[in-house]
């Protein structure tokens, strides 16, 4: 996230670019506010990901075919790919591809009940598994519950690439309950090329937020995953 983010998200909230009307292009957009295109793009691609833009594509001529990209199957209850690949013998890996502090914005602040002056620390993992990629999470930590966070927590070895462990070892947040968004996005040219896929390939997107035993949203997080999300219900 850069601050190109807030000021397009800015002119979009002042009424300037109307509901289905088209941005400029992005070269447009990067001379307007004395940007690189890369950073245009990544700005553009953030808001598209939370939900304020969407990209329109042409129709695909109706065609059936064997999916170019295997996903990695089904992921169930919590969701958490540090224990399923555990259960399924395969070892799960991590690498932080963006650690940032910024100031919250409007749909942040409002999920997670801050003020406007509070910060967010931002992390950005690659997840893997047997060394294939297989999801993007994006985690927003309310900064003022996390002293002293540091990107080496979340980095170890097996069980220790759970935020949630950290979160309740470190910092005595335990979570309780969550709720969950999914939604099925295009991958942007950034995320395809990390998860080796094609850009535009559709995958699902989870937006989650966390709530701590004591009812206080404690971490909101974003992930693009390439398997299945399953949930199971008593009927």
């Amino acid at each position: 996230m850069n601050k190109y983010f807030t000021e397009i998200e800015k002119l979009i909230q002042s009424g300037e670019y109307k509901p289905g009307q088209k941005l400029p292009s992005v070269q447009k957009l990067a001379e307007k506010f004395n940007a690189s295109v890369e950073e245009i793009e990544d700005a553009l691609s953030e808001l598209i990901y939370e939900g304020v833009l969407e990209r329109v594509r042409p129709l695909p001529e109706e065609a059936v075919c064997i999916p170019a990209n295997q996903l990695w199957g089904t992921l169930g209850g919590s969701h958490s790919i540090t224990k399923e690949a555990k259960n399924r013998g395969e070892e799960p890996g991590v690498e932080i591809i963006n650690w940032k502090l910024v100031d919250s914005w409007p749909q942040i602040a409002e999920r997670l009940k801050l003020d406007t002056d509070d910060k967010i620390q931002i992390m950005e993992r690659l997840r893997t598994v047997n060394e294939t990629p297989v999801a993007i999470e994006v985690s927003y930590f309310p900064a003022k519950y996390y002293p002293g966070i540091t990107p080496d927590l979340f980095t170890e070895k097996g069980s220790g690439q759970s935020s949630f462990k950290v979160m309740e070892e470190k910092f005595g947040l335990k979570s309780a309950t969550a709720q969950d968004e999914l939604t099925v996005v295009c991958l942007e040219r950034r995320e395809a090329q990390y998860l080796k896929v094609e850009y535009g390939t559709p995958v699902l997107q989870r937006f989650r937020v966390t709530y701590s035993d004591r009812g206080i949203p404690i971490k909101a997080s974003r992930a693009l995953w390439l398997f299945r999300a399953g949930y199971q219900m008593e009927v």
